[in-house]
């Protein structure tokens, strides 16, 4: 029995383009699904802040503020210019340093930051470091930055980025001349240490 030779289909150049088009649709779907979500930068970066609202406090709780320099009013947590924390750091507001409750505070300047007990400068180039440290100089004051270099232009503890974990640096003779005290369980978990004279440290 003679086999019928089916001769080749050749689909009409609508459907040829239907086709193309189909595949490049589903290489786009792949490209779109690779790509973060709307708004996912946002969320991570309200997620850092949150975890910087985080450290702020259990750094409070691990530094030692001279005796009875603030007396029974209320611990001053305080952020200079811009306040990138939205919500996240109201919630401190609840909580205590020791048997004082904390208060937040927005100072417009660096000297009136000079009424607070911790103060956070999220950005800002060495001239408002300066300006803050100048404002600041030998008062208990403890300055938290965001800026890089942050405590080698002056500040107390700054944050940083290292693998994709948030860590500080601390710079202790900073915090000596403020008569702050640094629990050693806050300088062995800092990422590097400045000012303390010692070989391996800044």
């Amino acid at each position: 029995m003679a086999r019928t030779r089916l001769a080749p289909f050749h689909p009409p150049a609508s459907l040829r383009r239907a086709g193309l088009w189909l595949r490049r649709g589903v290489v786009l779907a792949l490209v779109l699904a690779s790509l973060p979500p709307r708004g996912a930068a946002a969320e991570a970066l309200v997620g850092e802040y949150k975890l910087k609202a985080a450290f702020l406090y259990r750094i409070s709780q691990f530094v030692e503020w001279p005796e009875g320099e603030a007396g029974e009013r209320a611990f001053h947590i305080c952020v200079l210019g811009s306040d990138p924390f939205g919500d996240s750091l109201r919630e401190l507001s609840t909580r205590n340093h020791g048997s004082r409750p904390i208060a937040l505070l927005y100072p417009a300047t660096a000297r009136e930051a000079r009424a607070c007990q911790m103060v956070y400068l999220d950005s800002g180039g060495k001239k408002a470091i300066g300006e803050l440290t100048a404002s600041l100089a030998d008062l208990p004051v403890l300055t938290v930055g965001g800026a890089e270099q942050f405590v080698d232009q002056g500040g107390g503890v700054g944050f940083v980025v290292e693998g994709g974990k948030l860590r500080m640096e601390i710079n202790v003779e900073v915090l000596r001349r403020a008569r702050l005290k640094p629990s050693a369980k806050l300088l062995e978990v800092a990422a590097r240490l400045v000012g303390t004279g010692r070989a391996g440290s800044s």
